[in-house]
């Protein structure tokens, strides 16, 4: 008999455990079977002309908190449970991307995702905390610490810009994302960076510091679209 409780408290005691472990997980981990998707950067094209009095020669932007909201999320807002759907996204950074500007779509990241609809990406332009170490010293100096690096030329004398606002971005899809089991999938960012440096038409000189506020808010709100974009062409699928 004492060994029959012996052995019953001990399958107890490992059943319990278990449930620890499983608890900690905090997400179904049948719900991540291969579906994998990409991200990518595209420069596309404003309504600002390009002027030959500025060109871009390097755009670095530090990212952090990117995520996939599924079309539920904002339905079961302040119910039990919640804290699955926050589970479900997808969480990158903080990273630097480096957009090319020659047209071709920039990937920087591929992670496996809960297979799912989702009707919204969201993510941070970021500006480096203090006690945070910068993945590119761009980002932080002596005196400063900042989210997006500009390099050009004005006036056919180099420069460089350098952001110091953060900035939360919330993009609807236009057309659903549907991640399927066992497919990948790549999702496109446009962003124009040509359009940062004008105002109401004109140009806006990045040396002269009373344009960093234009600036800084023609960045912020720059990032426009994001759609499903499997060849890579910087177009919806």
């Amino acid at each position: 008999m004492m060994n029959n409780r012996k052995l019953y408290k001990g399958l107890i005691s490992a059943i319990a455990f278990l449930s620890l472990v499983f608890a900690s997980q905090g997400c179904d981990t049948t719900e991540t079977t291969g579906s994998q998707i990409s991200l990518s950067f595209f420069q596309g094209s404003g309504t600002q002309k390009i002027n030959t009095d500025i060109q871009l020669t390097e755009v670095k932007i530090l990212l952090r908190d990117i995520k996939l909201e599924k079309e539920s999320d904002g339905e079961s807002e302040g119910e039990e449970g919640n804290n699955e759907t926050e589970c479900e996204d997808v969480k990158v950074g903080p990273f630097v991307v480096k957009l090319n500007l020659d047209g071709i779509t920039t990937d920087f990241v591929v992670n496996n995702i809960p297979v799912g609809i989702y009707d919204e990406l969201k993510f941070e332009v970021h500006k480096l905390e203090s006690s945070e170490t910068p993945p590119d010293p761009d980002f932080k100096d002596s005196t400063d610490r900042y989210s997006v690096v500009v390099r050009g030329n004005y006036n056919s004398v180099p420069f460089v810009y350098k952001s110091r606002k953060s900035a939360h971005q919330e993009i609807e899809f236009e057309n659903l994302l549907v991640i399927e089991d066992n497919t990948s999938t790549n999702l496109t960012i446009t962003v124009d960076p040509n359009s940062w440096f004008y105002k109401d038409g004109a140009l806006l000189d990045p040396n002269d510091p009373a344009n960093e506020n234009d600036i800084d808010n023609n960045i912020e709100h720059s990032f426009k679209k994001a759609f499903e974009d499997d060849d890579h062409n910087g177009e919806g699928d």
